[in-house]
This record gives structure tokens, C-alpha cells and sequence, in this order.
């Protein structure tokens, strides 16, 4: 049976492999303009990436690979695998991208989970509460946005926030591009991105490591208090998954291609959704968006705050 794309031989990911899918299914999501399967298979195909089995990709191929519910560890009830490991995509990302191959084939208006939020996962906030924004519609007819969520009795957010995708992004954008461009910013940033490629090998080779780790405690097992081995064992699974929950972040920074300042602007207007991400987590730590001082003409940068990583200020 021919191995799975983004997955090595006898299990484990392929690095390589898994980070052009991550970066085609990317681009399923693009709309503007939006991108045929058959396009994104070129496109793989142009970078020089080939199928498991070597062959050139085809758009019904592509889609057929990232359809397979182990793309994110899911069992084919769409349940986790248990110590299934590190995944091409998360849980979140695989409904999201089924959602929009099911758009697609009904050519249906685009459904509530079709769209790629460029400044969830951390990358903007409140700044009336602090707490992250999510992405959400006001109804199923609305365009994308973000808001503050209402509190709850855990939750301790104000509800207060809310902001149209389509004037949040570009304005953002827009900053962040600008800031490249300014003196001394560009070959701080590089700086900034080789840190994070030196971090990833050191995970890479932390994680490579687990299964000595792995080993050496079970052979410990008989010498140890039961309870002082459970709570070894979960403390490695716990070091495990954030090891590999860093590596994908910080695969979007790295893998963004800012050699040239200049051809930024040029290369933002087609990249993947994932790697606007990653530019932007690369540049900022925080987006605060304040809450609405005005109509609907009022201008989108008064109501943005950026905190830009250390030295891009």
C-alpha cells in the first residue's frame, strides 16, 4: 500500500512534504482571484513537488490527499487517533478545508467556515480587554469578521469589539508592509527569522529525541513510585506536544521568503494565507484593535494599535 503524502514510512511526518501541503491547502482559500484545484496542482507541480509515489500532482489528486482524515490524525469517524503524533494539519484546519472542497463542488455561496482568518490564533486582541479576537459573521449572509466574544462565567472578555475582515486585513497589511520598507527594518527582520530557523532545528532534533526520552523512563518504570512515573510520562507527552505545537509556529515565520524588502509587496498580493500569517507573526507580537470611534467611512488605521517585536518598533 503507497505511503500517504506528508507522512514518512512506517509513520512519522515528512517534514518536507508536509509543509507544501500546508502551504497548498493554503491556497484553496485564496479569493483573489480564487485558484482552481488544477492551479494549485501546477503550482506544486512548477515548485518542483511531487506525489508519493513521484508522479506530477493532478487537482483531483491533491484534493484526494488532503481529504484524508489523517492529514489530521482523525480516524475515518473524524475521531483523534490516539499517539497518532505530529500532523500535516490540525483537527481546525482539515474542517476547514473540507468545508471549502464542499463549497467548491456545490458552487454554493461561500459556508460560515470557508474563510482563512489572517489575525486569529493569538495575532489580535481586544485592547479594551486583552482578550484574542475570533473570527466570526454576524449572520450566514454577512462577510467575515472579528469580535470580541460576550463574557461568560470563565471567560472574561468584554464583548465590545468588532471589526469587518475586509478593513481590519488590508489596514494591517498595509502597516506591516510599510514597516518593511522602512531603514535597517528589513535585515533586523532577517535576523529575527534566521533565531527562528536555529530554534526549529533545535526542536526538530528535541523532538527526533523523544523516543530515547521515551525509552530510558520505561526502563525506569520498576524503580520508580507508580504515581512519580505517571506524572513523569505526561510530563514528557506534555513537553512532546508543546515541542510540536512551536514547530508549526514557527514554520510560518520561517518559511517566508524576505530576501528582497522590495519584492515583499510584490509576493504578499499571491501568498498563501498561512504565509501572510507568518510575515505578520514575524513583525508583530501583538494587533490591538480599538473599539469603533465612528462610521462606517471611519478610517480602519485609527482603530488599529500594533506592538512590533523588539528592535522593529
Amino acid at each position: 500500500m503507497a505511503r500517504l503524502s506528508g507522512y514518512a514510512n512506517g509513520g512519522g511526518l515528512n517534514p518536507g512534504e508536509a509543509a507544501f501541503l500546508r502551504r497548498a491547502a493554503s491556497r484553496f482559500f485564496a479569493t483573489d482571484p480564487q485558484e482552481s484545484r488544477n492551479a494549485i496542482a501546477n503550482w506544486l507541480n512548477d515548485q518542483g513537488h511531487r506525489t508519493a509515489l513521484g508522479g506530477l500532482w493532478r487537482g483531483e489528486t491533491l484534493t484526494r490527499t488532503l481529504s484524508h482524515p489523517k492529514m489530521a490524525g482523525l480516524d475515518a469517524d473524524g475521531e483523534p487517533i490516539e499517539g497518532f503524533g505530529e500532523t500535516v494539519l490540525t483537527p481546525d484546519e482539515y474542517r476547514n478545508l473540507m468545508g471549502n472542497f464542499a463549497d467548491r463542488s456545490t458552487a454554493a455561496a461561500p459556508p460560515r467556515d470557508s474563510y482563512e482568518y489572517l489575525l486569529t490564533q493569538g495575532i489580535a486582541d481586544c485592547d479594551d480587554c486583552g482578550h484574542d479576537l475570533s473570527g466570526a459573521r454576524v449572520n450566514a449572509e454577512a462577510g467575515p469578521g472579528y469580535r470580541c466574544l460576550p463574557p461568560t462565567r470563565t471567560r472574561k472578555s468584554c464583548g465590545k469589539v468588532r471589526m469587518n475582515a475586509d478593513r481590519l486585513e488590508p489596514a494591517v497589511a498595509e502597516e506591516v508592509l510599510a514597516d518593511l520598507l522602512r531603514p535597517g527594518v528589513h535585515e533586523k527582520l532577517l535576523g529575527l527569522q534566521q533565531d527562528a530557523r536555529d530554534e526549529l532545528m533545535r526542536l526538530h532534533a528535541h523532538i527526533e529525541g523523544a523516543e530515547d526520552r521515551f525509552a530510558v523512563l520505561k526502563s525506569m518504570r520498576k524503580s520508580m513510585v507508580p504515581e512519580a512515573y505517571k506524572a513523569a510520562e505526561k510530563a514528557t507527552n506534555d513537553d512532546l506536544k508543546a515541542s510540536r505545537a512551536r514547530v508549526r509556529y514557527l514554520e510560518q515565520l520561517t518559511d517566508v521568503p524576505i530576501s528582497d524588502a522590495h519584492d515583499i509587496v510584490k509576493w504578499w498580493k499571491s501568498a498563501p494565507r498561512a504565509s501572510k500569517r507568518g510575515l505578520i507573526r514575524l513583525a508583530v507580537t501583538k494587533v490591538h484593535v480599538l473599539p469603533s470611534g465612528g462610521g462606517r467611512g471611519h478610517d480602519p488605521h485609527s482603530r488599529i494599535r500594533i506592538d512590533w517585536r523588539a528592535g522593529l518598533a
